[in-house]
């Protein structure tokens, strides 16, 4: 991010910050993301274009902001990051599948404008950059990981990656309880019965 921007705490760049956001989101609902502009953008926004730089470098700044206001909202702790236990994860799982559904006509359009366009590589690598610092974080609080930390960052993404993807792709079909079980399921690696 544009490491001019002004305080974020004010009101006017509170707004403004969440007036991009709701653009981009807005705009990436109807098109992707390779063919959205800074002009769609900024007109959406109501926002001059001379004020977006002075927040962010460029779209793909805003959707790396976007990206990690997303991670911090869903309080991705170092316990679920690690994958402590079961319970961190269900319990990230559940906030996780909460927000998909109180957002999936919007998700879902996102998904189905831009599955097959750069944008899924722009939020995996989004994603694991955010998973990296955070893991980084970690070990500087003494969380030590017996994978190393590129291999694992690069695991968790697609982890986390894959379930969102998954739950787009079938959320009609399970119920949310069932779903978050079968993700458990997963990762504990309880995949068959005898």
């Amino acid at each position: 991010m544009n490491q001019n921007h002004p305080r974020k705490d004010s009101i006017s760049t509170r707004r403004t910050y969440l007036l991009l956001k709701a653009a981009l989101f807005r705009e990436l609902e109807a098109a992707p993301f390779e063919r959205i502009t800074l002009t769609d953008i900024c007109s959406r926004s109501m926002i001059p274009r001379s004020t977006f730089y002075r927040y962010f470098e460029d779209k793909y700044d805003l959707l790396q902001y976007c990206l990690l206001s997303l991670v911090n909202e869903l309080g991705l702790t170092k316990e679920v990051l690690s994958l402590k236990d079961a319970e961190s994860m269900k319990q990230f799982l559940q906030i996780l599948i909460r927000h998909l559904n109180e957002n999936m006509d919007c998700y879902r359009k996102i998904y189905e404008a831009n599955k097959d366009g750069e944008l899924m590589g722009i939020l995996r690598n989004g994603l694991l950059l955010i998973f990296t610092k955070k893991l980084e974080d970690a070990e500087k609080d003494g969380i030590k990981a017996k994978i190393a930390y590129p291999i694992l960052s690069c695991l968790l993404t697609d982890f986390f990656f894959s379930v969102i993807k998954c739950y787009l792709e079938l959320s009609g079909q399970f119920d949310t309880d069932v779903f978050i079980e079968n993700i458990c399921r997963f990762a504990e690696r309880d995949f068959f019965t005898e």
